[in-house]
Formats: C-alpha cells, structure tokens, sequence
C-alpha cells in the first residue's frame, strides 16, 4: 500500500501544480473596458480602462472623465501596478491623479518586506501598516476571478489612497443584465465599507469566463446615485 502512495505522489504534485498554473492563466493577458456613467437616465462620465500583465507583472489603468456635475470633481486616473499569481493581484505601486486637483495626487508604494505602505501626499510621507492580501481601489474588484466561488460573503482590504479599509460583500441573487443587446448572467452582491453604514453600493459580477463587475450602482458623497454600466469590452462576455 505505502508503495503504491509512493508512485502515487509525483502525480498529485503534477496534478496540484497544473491546477495553480490553471488558476494563473484563467484571466487574460490584456483587455480593455469601458463603462458609461449615469445618473437617472443622464450620461455625465465615462471610465475606460486597460489591464496587461507579462511574465507575473501586471499594468492596471483606470481613467474616469466626467460630464456635467460629475465634471466638478475633476477627472480622475487610477494606475497599478504589481504582481499577479494563481491567488491573484499583489500591487507593488498605486497612483491617484486628479486633473483638476494635482496637489491632490497621491503616490502608493508597496513594501511587503516591512510590511508598509509608503503613501506619497502633497509633499509629505506617511506610512500605513499592510493588513493582509491588501489590494487597490484600482483593482481590487477583479480579484473576484481568484476567489473561490459560490460563497455568499466576500471581503477585501483596500487602500483607497491615505486609509485602508475593508470592503464587505454579500451576494443578493443571481440576475440576468442586458449588455448591448446580450442577456448575460451575473451575481448581484450589495457592497460596503465596514466602518461605514452610508457607503452601501451594488456590484453585478459575470458568471461568465471571467468574473468582472459589469455593472455599478454608487452613491457620491454630494447626493447623487451614479450607475455604471459596461459598454465595450474585448473580453468574452
């Protein structure tokens, strides 16, 4: 029996193995995303974003510009950068611009040997201790595609650029959207920040190929309820 498990060994390590490379490959080398901004039934941004990784280090850019009211805040951009392995994103560097607000910029820096976070604002430095698998506001919602499936709770820890916090998620159901004309299944989940009962928002992640947030229901902090929808994408949906 015991040699048996013996000559059995090498092939469940070949069988673990292939499973952690599975897990890497399962998203993709590069797309490209863009979302429109509503509020009621008014456009007033878009977000477009463009991911690339090659050989484990990823590039992750979000850019969001705005129309009417939502043109006040400035556009914004969200930049990360780090590693990406079979248990998902490690953000080595995370940036903030804001156009319209450069004093505001804000410049992240990973640095898991010391376990801090240098952030970089308005000419000054401070350092945050790194809770663990902490992640980026840039791209902290595609970690769904690492996670194991089916649970009902999810929660992350983000940096969202002078403060970690912790983003919980619980899934309401399973809902049919409509995206360009195609019916596509997703898991609508209800979000928030734990030390915040008013930061309640909604996100509907694809059941597909690759679990990326379609669509977003936010509230701003000056009252408005902001819904952002994909409208073009090279991934398959």
């Amino acid at each position: 029996m015991s040699h048996k498990l013996k000559l059995n060994r090498p092939l469940l390590l070949l069988v673990f193995f292939a499973n952690l490379i599975s897990a890497a490959q399962n998203f993709p080398d590069q797309f490209y995303v863009e979302y429109e901004l509503k509020q009621s039934s008014k456009l007033v941004g878009t977000m477009t974003i463009q991911y690339e990784s090659k050989n484990k280090n990823y590039t992750f850019k979000a850019v969001t510009e705005g129309q009417g009211i939502l043109r006040l805040l400035g556009n914004r951009k969200l930049y990360s950068k780090g590693i990406i392995n079979n248990k998902g994103f490690n953000p080595k560097k995370f940036e903030l611009k804001n156009t319209k607000k450069p004093k505001k910029d804000i410049v992240a820096i990973f640095q898991p040997s010391i376990r801090k976070i240098e952030i970089k604002y308005k000419g000054e430095k401070i350092f945050l201790e790194m809770k663990p698998k902490v992640l980026d506001i840039a791209i902290y919602l595609y970690q769904f595609n690492f996670e194991k499936k089916g649970q009902n709770n999810y929660n992350f820890n983000v940096l969202e650029g002078k403060k970690i916090r912790e983003y919980w998620y619980k899934k309401i159901r399973d809902e049919i959207i409509e995206v360009n004309n195609k019916k596509i299944v997703t898991e609508l989940y209800e979000g928030q920040i734990v030390t915040n009962e008013k930061s309640k928002h909604y996100v509907w992640i694809s059941k597909g190929k690759y679990r990326v947030p379609l669509k977003l229901r936010l509230a701003t902090d000056f009252g408005l309820t902001i819904n952002q929808r994909i409208v073009k994408t090279d991934l398959p949906l």
